[in-house]
């Protein structure tokens, strides 16, 4: 099988670079080499320099020996020297000639070798018969004088000639070292300029396929960044260790309503987004993701992060919207590199499933309404609807007229808390259920913005979209009611009719609320007095239905608790109706729950007025009529908002109504209302 290193488009450069190596490795080699030769040419040089100077030390020795002899004078150191001398020539020339021999054919042209065979051949010739006298005077201790003049005579003779040639050899010599040089010097140039050439070919090489290498990533960039630029998709890589990834896309910072940079704890940032209880299963499964034994198939079942709502930064305007998070495992060698992260904007699907929801539900409530105008009174129905209309009229009002500064914001949405409130538990009692789903949405509208000082006219959009929609559904009932309710009204209707519709409005709206919260209730009833003015009924069905429903919620325990206490596990509630005197009516809501615990609701209260901890019992428990108190730990549809018993005392001023609360622990708790009225 052929193997393919993906080296084909560098085989010309790769070529290059080896060729330039070859030459640098030549030139290394031939530098060598050439430092050997002009260590042999000095050595050379010297040796022929080395013979005219041991001619004349020869000669001078002879002669000194010859002037000691004949004046019987010790001739040790001239013999020391002629010695030296005899063997330092004989050593010489027989390392020129050995070395001439060897490599001379390099040394020069053929003229120059020539001339320096004939020289060093001459020079021989010269030095043989010298060096034949020499002999036997150097062989014995004290020579005899016929062996030392016989020597000297030669030495005479022939010591001009011998310099002489020495001379032409040591200029031979030096003249083909020169040559040589020469010719290094222009092979090393030569190569020099080949290396060269090539360097300047591999980089011009080099940098064209750098440049088009360049040019290549730039466009794939460019590409990218149009990508990324253009996708309204959120594209991003998550790496091993967490965090973001360099290339993103553009919409990522818009999806996600805040500044994502690379290098950015991905975990930090679903933490930011997301609720905790979201974010902590998003982590959880963010690690199972990065985990190589894991088999992603058996992922896509658990993601968490599907159809998530995000969360504004803090002190943001912006509304939430909802994403899909999908994620691709990038693996190398088996182990998982990277996460590709790609984010959708589902806002639009899950609105229209909510919409397609609250279509279906607004179709059940249009037969439940339908139903409830046959069953329910048409007087207290009559009554609910156009004071209904009247109160989110004035509302509506309120809104156009409403003042530029934040206090006047402020109490707008305090009087529309109240009012939607009172409609929601009138709504509840008749058991019109649309009109009770609409109006718990617009209160978790409002809630937030109770709780802000710094409203602007921009808030209270929200609010009047929900408003709108609540009107909507009461001009809707009213139109139903226009249609069937011509019938069912005509029989006429007393005080005591209506007095016992009220009341099993309120009984079904005990056992609605009671099973929400998993309760067993009974309403109990004493009217003694059944004949009622007009606003005392108009302020029972907006206040009763408050009083109960906080009776039910807050009072009554639970069927295993009331076993424990040593009660029934049924809790009784008594609506109480009866004439004092003849300028009085009392009516009194009790349940025999738990009571109101006034430390506790010092306790509570203590979080919004600092003077509540030096309030005695009884001054604490008018703090439960505050709209900023509910002992609820959890927002329902029939608790935790604490407006229900401040629409009572409301309702109670502004009818002139005497409101008294009797409460004893784990026994009872009592909302006694008095009523002057005309004898």
């Amino acid at each position: 099988m052929k193997t393919s290193f993906g080296l084909g488009k560098y085989r010309d450069l790769l070529f290059a670079i080896f060729l330039f190596v070859v030459l640098d490795l030549g030139i290394l080699a031939f530098n060598f080499f050439a430092s050997m030769e002009l260590e042999r040419d000095a050595s050379r040089i010297n040796s022929a320099g080395e013979l005219r100077m041991l001619t004349q030390q020869i000669t001078k020795s002879l002669l000194t020996l010859q002037a000691e002899q004949k004046a019987q004078m010790p001739t040790q150191t001239s013999m020391a020297q002629l010695n030296q001398g005899h063997a330092g020539f004989v050593r010489a020339l027989s390392a020129l000639k050995l070395s001439l021999g060897e490599d001379m054919a390099f040394a020069g042209s053929g003229e120059q070798l020539d001339a320096l065979r004939l020289v060093l051949q001459k020079l021989e010739r010269e030095w043989t018969p010298l060096g034949a006298v020499i002999e036997p005077v150097i062989a014995v201790t004290e020579p005899t004088v016929e062996d030392a003049d016989m020597a000297v005579t030669k030495a005479v003779a022939r010591n001009i000639r011998l310099m002489a040639l020495c001379d032409d050899l040591a200029q031979g010599v030096e003249a083909a070292a020169n040559f040589k040089t020469g010719r290094m010097r222009d092979i090393q140039l030569g190569a020099i300029v080949l290396a060269l050439l090539n360097f300047v070919y591999i980089v011009f090489k080099f940098l064209r396929k750098l440049n088009a290498s360049d040019a290549i990533a730039d466009a794939a960039r460019r590409e990218t960044d149009d990508i990324l630029q253009s996708v309204t998709e959120g594209l991003m890589l998550v790496r091993a260790d967490g965090t973001v990834g360099g290339q993103l896309s553009a919409s990522v910072g818009r999806l996600f309503m805040r500044e994502v940079k690379p290098g950015m704890s991905f975990q930090d940032l679903l933490r930011a987004m997301l609720p905790a209880e979201r974010a902590e299963e998003a982590r959880s499964f963010l690690s199972l993701l990065l985990d190589s034994k894991v088999k992603p198939a058996l992922l896509s079942q658990l993601d968490p992060l599907k159809e998530v709502q995000i969360l504004p930064p803090q002190g943001s305007t912006q509304a939430g919207h909802f994403l899909t998070f999908q994620f691709t495992q990038v693996r190398d060698a088996g182990l998982i590199k990277e996460l590709l992260v790609t984010v959708f904007d589902v806002t639009q699907k899950v609105q229209l499933q909510r919409d397609l929801v609250a279509t279906q539900e607004a179709a059940r409530s249009d037969v439940e309404d339908l139903i409830n105008v046959l069953e329910r009174d048409p007087a207290l129905l009559h009554d609910f609807l156009l004071g209904a209309h009247g109160r989110l009229a004035e509302l509506n009002q309120g809104m156009r007229e409403v003042g530029h500064l934040p206090r006047d914001y402020r109490a707008l949405v305090k009087q529309a808390a109240l009012v939607v409130h009172g409609i929601k538990g009138e709504g509840s009692a008749l058991s019109l259920s649309a009109v009770t789903r609409q109006a718990h949405r617009m209160e978790d509208v409002l809630a937030p913005l109770q709780k802000r000082t710094d409203l602007v006219g921009e808030d209270l959009i929200p609010v009047v979209f929900e408003l709108s929609r609540l009107q909507e559904q009461v001009d809707r009932l009213q139109r139903v009611f226009g249609r069937v309710g011509k019938v069912v009204a005509l029989s006429p209707v007393d005080d005591a009719r209506q007095l016992s519709a009220m009341v099993d409005n309120l009984r079904d709206l005990s056992e609605r609320v009671a099973q929400s919260q998993s309760k067993q209730v009974r309403l109990n009833t004493t009217l003694l007095e059944q004949t009622l003015p007009a606003d005392v009924s108009q302020f029972l069905r907006e206040a009763l239905p408050q009083l109960v429903r906080n009776a039910v919620v807050h009072g009554i325990e639970s069927p295993d608790e009331r076993v424990r206490l040593g009660k029934s596990p049924v809790g009784e509630l008594k609506l109480d109706i009866d004439r004092v005197d003849p300028q009085t009516i009392r009516v009194t809501v009790s349940d025999d729950g738990r009571g109101i615990d006034a430390p506790q609701v010092r306790e509570r209260a203590a979080q919004f007025r600092a003077e509540a901890a030096g309030m005695t019992d009884s001054q604490v428990l008018g703090l439960i009529f505050d709209p900023q108190y509910s002992s609820a730990t959890e927002v329902t549809e029939h608790a935790g908002r604490g407006v229900g018993l401040a629409l009572v005392r409301q309702l109670a001023q502004a009818a002139g109504v005497k409101l008294r609360v009797l409460t004893r622990a784990n026994r009872y708790t009592r909302f006694v209302l008095h009523f002057s009225v005309a004898a």
